[in-house]
């Protein structure tokens, strides 16, 4: 990708707002403490500053999502801004910009659902001899039981709903919205939350496909949307011109 002037680009037309949407570094997958930086989610963190300060974008406004993965990916780009003479506004926490429910959906669902999907029941019955399911199984339950909750087929009471999920997207967009006209804000949140926005500004209704989107997201990706008022529109999606050595492109 060629070197942009992200705020040039931005004050071309002032009518026009941007919102570079940030997926957090990868994760501590498949450990005790998920929402934890890995070392190479700190890596990813540390090429995207060094990227974001490259783009000599002129941020008016910093959202963080409620998660530390979340906060964590913003106190690594800030620090790496700063070292180069970028510093960013202070973070706003929203904590419409947490990550879906499906992941806590799947612990409380799992064990009834196993009893009528075979696959299901393979890691079950893994568990209950104390072996511990291969991280392939576990992202396949995962995928499985999502896209059930997200026609509408399975939920819990304790568990925030898809639609919830998806309203509660959209009233980030309306607070990011808010900072006016002519303006660029980071948004530090996670695959789910930025697939919504995607969604949103592309006005697709297919929920599986909403889901598909988030499915797609690299960590430490950039996501760019273009906002003006409640009009939303997308320039571009998962980009990461910043992880030049492959073994940083992960997507879990």
């Amino acid at each position: 990708m060629p070197r942009r002037d992200y705020t040039r680009a931005c004050y071309e037309n002032a009518r026009v707002s941007v919102a570079l949407f940030i997926r957090h570094g990868k994760a501590s997958a498949f450990s005790t403490d998920y929402d934890q930086l890995s070392e190479p989610g700190f890596e990813q963190s540390e090429r995207l500053g060094e990227w974001l300060a490259d783009q000599r974008l002129d941020v008016h406004a910093v959202f963080v999502g409620p998660r530390k993965r979340q906060a964590q990916t913003h106190e690594v780009v800030a620090r790496v801004l700063s070292e180069r003479g970028a510093a960013l506004p202070a973070p706003v926490v929203l904590p419409e910009l947490d990550e879906h429910a499906g992941l806590a959906l799947v612990f409380k669902l799992l064990p009834l659902l196993a009893a009528e999907d075979p696959a299901l029941r393979v890691i079950v019955e893994a568990t209950v001899r104390g072996e511990p399911p291969s991280p392939d199984d576990v992202l396949a339950a995962f995928k499985r039981i999502t896209r059930r909750w997200v026609r509408g087929e399975v939920g819990h009471d304790e568990v925030e709903p898809w639609s919830a999920f998806r309203a509660r997207v959209a009233r980030a967009m309306g607070r990011i919205a808010s900072i006016g006209r002519g303006k660029a804000a980071l948004v530090f949140t996670s695959a789910g939350a930025i697939a919504s926005a995607a969604a949103e500004s592309l006005a697709i209704r297919d929920e599986e496909r909403v889901l598909d989107l988030s499915w797609s997201l690299y960590n430490s990706s950039v996501t760019e949307l273009d906002f003006a008022n409640e009009r939303w529109g997308l320039r571009t999606f998962n980009v990461t011109s910043h992880l030049r050595d492959r073994r940083l492109v992960t997507s879990v």
